[in-house]
Formats: C-alpha cells, structure tokens, sequence
C-alpha cells in the first residue's frame, strides 16, 4: 500500500510571500568589499625612457614597495610619483593613504591599471625652500661680580699715612742722600736749605708781628 501525504497550502503562515530578508541573499556589501582585498591591480610606472610592469594584489600594495620597485630598476637617488585622477589632474603620491586611493580609482577601471609617473628630483612641497629662521640675538654679557669685601683672600688695606713719622724718617735719610750727591748739586741743595730757613723764620716774626699788633688793637 502507497500512502502518499500531501503538504497543506492552507493554514496560517503558509500563503504568505517570503520578506525580503528572507528571500533575498547575503547584503553584498561585505563581499565587494572582500573581493577588493583579493583583486589584483596591474602596476606600471613610466620614467627616465623606460616602463616597468607588475602584477600585485591591490592589499599587498604599499609606498614602500613602489619605493623598493624604483630603486632597484630606475636607479633614481630622488624622485615623485605621480598619477592621473578621474578628472584628468596630476596627483603626487607619497604615502601609504594615497597610494590606496590611486588603487581604489584604477580598480573601478578593467582591467585595473595603475599607471605611475616617474619624476626625478625632489617634489614641489619638499623643494620649496623653508622661511629663514631668525636665531635669537646674543645675550649681553654679565656683569662682573663684586669684588669680595674682606674675607680671607682680600689684599691687606693700607696702613694709615702718618705725616709726622713720614717727615721724621724722611730727615733722617737725607743727609745719607745728600752725601751721595755730587759736589755741586750738595752746594745748590744747601744753599737751598738756607734760604727755605731764612725763609721760615721771616715768616715766622713777621706772623708774630701780626698778632701782637691785633692783640694790642684788640685791647685798645
């Protein structure tokens, strides 16, 4: 005996259309996403004459790479990269950031090219020269320190002059001096002497004449 069991259409839940959620497959998003991870971008670089061409995958791809890649086959010390954009403008590259960038608009493209331009030199930013630095005027010099008062290493101060003990020794060195002199120089001083004496001892009645004559006023 064949038993056959048929499905029932009727019932609630079974007549209603599948959402779209349901009906639909995984949200594409991810996937073109992971397929730009995978794909492959043909990388040529143009310069001093010659083309260099490589196959690479778009994720594998970083400046430091393209760097290596022109150092070894263009055997150029300084150089730029440089690309053409979607709107047909020349567009340096000199990071990881816009290397992808120059990545993502050549895969839009098939087959994916990356088409680089060699420049030798240094760039345009790099080559403009720096404003001047202004390097700060000198500083003055310092002022000197003071000179130490007192203390242990200050000179000794000089002894208090004492004009009568200077006189005092100074007569009792001249006739030492005047013995040495010559004979006629001995004779000028010495007459010297006598005159300054003579002199000395005119003043001296003649300040006493004053005296006594304003003494004798004065009592008057």
């Amino acid at each position: 005996e064949i038993i056959t069991r048929g499905i029932q259409s009727s019932g609630p839940g079974l007549d209603r259309p599948l959402s779209k959620k349901e009906g639909s497959g995984p949200d594409p998003a991810p996937e073109q996403e992971s397929q730009n991870k995978m794909a492959t971008v043909i990388v040529k670089i143009s310069g001093n004459n010659q083309t260099r061409r490589w196959t690479a995958r778009a994720d594998h791809l970083t400046f430091a790479s393209i760097q290596k890649r022109v150092a070894d086959n263009f055997q150029t010390p300084k150089f730029y990269l440089t690309y053409k954009d979607d709107e047909d403008d020349d567009i340096n590259v000199s990071t990881d950031e816009e290397l992808q960038e120059a990545v993502s608009l050549a895969l839009k493209t098939e087959p994916a090219v990356l088409r680089l331009k060699l420049v030798e030199g240094l760039s345009p930013a790099a080559a403009r020269p720096s404003p001047p630095t202004t390097s700060p005027p000198p500083a003055a010099p310092s002022a000197p320190d003071a000179a130490p008062q007192g203390g242990a290493n200050a000179p000794p101060a000089p002894a208090e002059l004492n004009p009568h003990v200077f006189f005092q020794n100074l007569a009792d060195a001249l006739p030492q001096v005047m013995s040495a002199l010559p004979p006629p120089l001995q004779s000028i001083l010495s007459q010297m002497e006598l005159d300054t004496a003579a002199s000395a001892a005119a003043n001296a009645a003649a300040n006493a004449a004053s005296r006594g004559a304003s003494s004798a006023s004065g009592a008057a």
